[in-house]
């Protein structure tokens, strides 16, 4: 299909301008119309390639850099700017050079220039940022290739501002959850790593002059010191040579599956991990329908969205069954973990012809749920580490402590 810029009347003043894909330069005329605008100048895109390929070359070098890489609230902020700016009809490359021009971050900045040089050389928009892998996911090239291709490129953009935003939500929920409960681990592991290894054997030299049998507690607290007096450098590097392996096992392909099935098995966590996925998948399922992309090609971009790699497998073989011909609904009930709530609701969607409605109403549940969930999260885990650090600390200092109380009462 070829490409063809042009520019249209929508409304008394107003100007707007784009790319469209066509067969034919009657056809985009006629795309452009359906479109509620009245084309002024429709011409073929030409693109050199000496400038394109010199743009693809910078969009490739782009990501070998010791600059702050992108992080996901700068890709938010961008997506919104951007969406922002082309709903308010003002053309594509100058959006993309007004949002170089605020973004702070220098690699940022240097992708989107690129971003601005292969669109102004021809290209689309949605292959500018398919060049930058490491940024922007497949999903987010695909939901803006669709808008692109349905003339609906402001909606898409929206669309996808509104999801990324939520996305960020969510993360801040769950790293907001365990912040707390982390630090009280950390801190209490420090301290009692430095009662036994440093303080505890020098202290348990005053037993031996008491020429009395120690208390169990007291006796088995001095033999752990003891060992982790001698060789707590080496405890502390064997702990660090089962991170890096726990941490390569779980990079593969076969550890990350059996990880994943694992933490699906916990009574409590599973629970808010599947809300947490069925919140992601039934978002970004909507988003993809709405903005006009396949049922089928809609599932199958966005299983990569699923983190699990457990339910990830589920969801694929539901999009092969769609694929072959079955409904969504029926798909999904038959898997092990989608709620049946989140079906009925898609189920009612289904019926009426407006999935995406049933979609967003299953995400906007799971929402409230996790909400929820983190809630009890915070209230529950914090005092729980805590207790937990106490009780480990408390013992120390008693076993301590009893030796001396029973030579008093000796002394009595």
């Amino acid at each position: 299909m070829q490409r063809f810029e042009y520019r249209a009347k929508e409304g008394p003043t107003k100007i707007k301008e784009g790319i469209i894909e066509s067969q034919s330069i009657d056809t985009a005329i006629q795309k452009i119309m359906r479109l509620g605008i009245v084309p002024l100048d429709v011409s073929p895109v030409t693109i050199d390639p000496v400038k394109a390929g010199k743009s693809k070359q910078r969009a490739s070098l782009s990501g070998f850099s010791f600059r702050k890489k992108v992080r996901l609230n700068e890709v938010v902020v961008f997506t919104r700017q951007i969406s922002d700016l082309v709903d308010a009809s003002i053309s594509l490359l100058r959006s993309l050079k007004i949002v170089s021009e605020q973004t702070k971050n220098l690699e940022f900045k240097d992708v989107i220039l690129t971003m601005h040089s292969i669109v102004k050389d021809g290209g689309s928009f949605s292959e500018a940022l398919a060049q930058n892998k490491g940024i922007f996911s497949s999903l987010y090239v695909s939901m803006v290739r669709t808008g692109e291709g349905s003339g609906k490129l402001s909606v898409a953009l929206q669309r996808l501002a509104v999801y990324l935003e939520k996305e960020q939500e969510n993360r801040g929920k769950i790293k907001a959850s365990l912040a707390y409960p982390s630090l009280i681990i950390i801190v209490g592991l420090i301290t009692i790593f430095v009662l036994l290894s440093f303080v505890i054997p020098r202290l348990s030299i005053m037993f031996d002059d008491l020429n009395q049998a120690l208390p169990l507690p007291t006796l088995l607290l001095v033999n752990i010191s003891n060992v982790f007096g001698k060789i707590w450098w080496l405890m502390l590097g064997m702990l660090g040579f089962v991170i890096v392996l726990f941490k390569k096992w779980i990079t593969s392909d076969p550890g990350r599956l059996c990880f994943d099935s694992f933490i699906l098995r916990i009574p409590f966590l599973s629970g808010f991990i599947i809300t947490v996925e069925v919140e992601r998948f039934a978002r970004t399922l909507a988003t993809q329908v709405e903005t006009g992309v396949p049922i089928t090609v809609a599932i199958d971009s966005v299983v990569t969205v699923v983190s699990n790699l457990h339910l990830r497998n589920i969801l694929k073989n539901v999009s092969a069954e769609v694929a072959n011909g079955d409904s969504l609904v029926a798909a999904l009930s038959r898997t092990e973990y989608f709620p049946d709530m989140a079906v009925n609701i898609i189920s009612v969607g289904e019926e009426t012809g407006r999935i995406e409605k049933g979609l967003y109403k299953v995400a906007d549940t799971c929402s409230m749920q996790v909400d929820q969930i983190t809630k009890t999260l915070i209230s529950m885990l914090g005092p729980l580490v805590l207790i937990f650090i106490v009780t480990l600390v408390g013992f120390v200092v008693i076993a301590m402590l009893l030796p001396i109380f029973q030579m008093n009462l000796l002394i009595e």
